[in-house]
């Protein structure tokens, strides 16, 4: 790329009157050269873009991309090529541009690390939108009379359509309507769709009646596409039926509508498939691919903080005095222990959402005891916090001591996080005569209510709620209830503004569902 620097007046006006807008940017986007091109097209003088960074000049969705995918191209390749943005102009008016980029290579003698600076060429992209437009416009348009000309071929007669849909169309339920008379008619396998027997004739009311409220609006107006002269548009919709069965069905129905020389809709053929499961199929992969993406947030987010806290203590541990050391020393335990806290969690996650629930192994305990010495473990992480432990009733019970103790260890930092400080948390263990009960309270701002109904949900957190520092994945409820589950057991939560927030974990002090 030719530039002013060259030093002669030849370059110099090439580079500033330039058929395209040129800027040359630091690393990290700030303009430091620009020239009258690109001046011209945003309608901002040269002195008010120096300094500014380049993407502070785009539209919203184009800052977005800019940090998603131009950085780290640049980075990686150090180079991209056509990109589209959207420039906005200082009276406000968006320039659609394309963008090609450059990173320059290091200076001999360059300090180590130094980032190099970045050369712009930026073109107006508006001639090129509308052609791409109209190119798109002319191919719907030829698409249309494809499959205008389509239809005008497959226009046969009524029994011959029949047994070409019926032979394309294995396993699938077919109806058909007389458009003439109005009559329709379901073969009798559609039954099966509705909860019913295989041999149970359907009729036209039975049918409509089991579509989904929500859903008959959109099967009517793609029906009435369908059929309509004008239209003759290809019927194509998915809607629930709700069966007679109680099991809602997602069906996928297809079709097409024959008309007379005189362009008068006479039939309707129709063909309906079950696409439940391949729905469920598409839904569980989906909420798969959403729970690494929330892992891989989680990992580098959350756990970063702590390795962080550990690599710095160990450089001051290397100058460090014996206070200093002693100091340092439990700030790196502490941070240790919650980075294996974090990694617990996602593990117990993971078993959770993706190996079928929580294993656990029962013995017989003495929950009072339990809970004592896990309680004893947790208030070191809170020295200036109070934790009460009431005991009711004594006996023996069947759980999983380590289960148990990370029920305690979860419900009271979520307890110690949440509430208010001058006040203690309040932990109760009850043997009673069919069940074992955990009692956590806290005193401090109730739980929302519309949080109340999928806090026991992964992935969620107190927000606003939370205090400084109390960053936490969002897992330590999910589990709980996973516990308890896998004990055969159940967990609630009370929370008002004069009552406070009670969680309640029940077992079964006997044993029960799980392993």
């Amino acid at each position: 790329m030719t530039s002013p620097e060259d030093g002669s007046g030849d370059a110099l006006d090439l580079y500033e009157l330039a058929a395209c807008g040129l800027l040359t940017t630091a690393a990290d986007g700030t303009i430091q050269r620009v020239n009258r091109t690109m001046c011209g097209w945003t309608g901002f003088a040269a002195a008010e873009l120096l300094g500014k960074r380049f993407q502070d000049l785009l539209t919203m969705g184009s800052k977005l991309f800019h940090h998603t995918h131009w950085m780290p191209l640049l980075q990686m390749q150090g180079s991209v090529a056509e990109v589209q943005l959207e420039v906005v102009r200082r009276d406000g008016r968006v320039l659609p541009v394309l963008v090609n980029a450059a990173r320059r290579e290091p200076k001999p003698g360059a300090a180590p690390g130094a980032r190099p600076p970045v050369d712009v060429a930026v073109f107006i992209a508006t001639d090129r939108r509308k052609y791409e437009r109209e190119l798109l416009f002319a191919r719907r348009r030829a698409e249309e009379l494809l499959a205008s000309e389509r239809q005008a071929q497959e226009a046969r007669a009524h029994a011959e359509a029949r047994l070409r849909l019926a032979l394309d169309s294995a396993r699938l339920c077919l109806w058909t309507v007389d458009l003439r008379t109005g009559a329709r008619h379901y073969e009798c396998d559609v039954a099966v769709l509705l909860g019913l027997p295989p041999s149970e004739e359907v009729t036209p009311e039975a049918y409509a009646a089991c579509i989904h409220l929500e859903d008959r609006a959109a099967e009517a107006a793609a029906y009435a596409a369908a059929i309509d002269p004008g239209r003759r548009a290809t019927y194509s919709v998915e809607y629930r039926l709700l069966g007679h069965d109680g099991v809602e069905r997602i069906v996928r129905s297809t079709g097409r509508s024959f008309f007379d020389e005189d362009g008068r809709p006479v039939h309707f053929s129709g063909v309906l498939e079950d696409v439940t499961d391949r729905r469920r199929i598409e839904a569980a992969v989906r909420q798969r691919a959403l729970v690494a993406e929330q892992l891989i947030g989680i990992v580098s987010h959350d756990l970063r903080n702590p390795l962080n806290a550990v690599l710095l203590g160990t450089q001051l541990l290397e100058d460090a005095d014996a206070e200093l050391q002693r100091v340092t020393t439990s700030r790196i335990a502490a941070a240790t222990h919650r980075a294996n806290r974090l990694i617990t969690d996602l593990l117990d996650f993971t078993q959770a959402r993706l190996g079928g629930g929580l294993r656990v192994a029962r013995r017989e305990i003495h929950l009072h005891q339990v809970a004592a010495d896990c309680l004893d473990e947790v208030v070191l992480a809170w020295p200036t916090r109070e934790v009460e432990h009431r005991r009711t009733g004594e006996g023996l019970g069947l759980a999983d001591p380590d289960r148990i103790a990370q029920i305690l260890t979860n419900l009271v930092n979520n307890a110690l996080t949440y509430g208010t400080p001058d006040q203690p948390v309040t932990v109760t263990t009850a043997v009673l005569p069919g069940a074992l009960e955990i009692q956590v309270h806290n005193a401090g701002r109730p739980i929302p209510p519309e949080l109340q109904a999928k806090i026991f949900e992964p992935m969620q957190r107190g927000g606003a709620q939370a205090r400084p520092g109390s960053r936490s994945v969002g897992l330590g409820l999910y589990i709980v209830r996973e516990i308890a589950s896998a004990h055969g057991g159940r967990v609630s939560v009370r929370s008002t503004e004069r009552e406070g927030t009670t969680f309640v974990v029940v077992l079964p002090r006997a044993g029960g569902a799980g392993g």
